[in-house]
């Protein structure tokens, strides 16, 4: 896998909270776009939707600590 190949570093069932997770990424330094949320925009609550946030291999382990450091208990 190349540095800068995209890796999913979280799944999640809401569009907004992973576009609120996505700009925290961002203004940490670590590029982030979101994968699903198309579907998720098309069919709004359905529970299949799944957004995923993807960032390069070589911030995946800096954006996942990130992210669990930040979630809600």
């Amino acid at each position: 896998m190349k540095h800068d190949d995209l890796v999913v570093v979280y799944k999640l069932h809401d569009p907004i909270k992973a576009e609120v997770i996505r700009a925290a990424l961002q203004t940490e330094g670590i590029a982030a776009r979101l994968d699903g949320t198309n579907f998720s925009q098309a069919f709004p609550g359905s529970p299949m939707q799944e957004v995923n946030i993807l960032v390069r291999a070589e911030d995946a382990d800096r954006a996942a600590k990130f992210i669990e450091k930040h979630q809600n208990p």
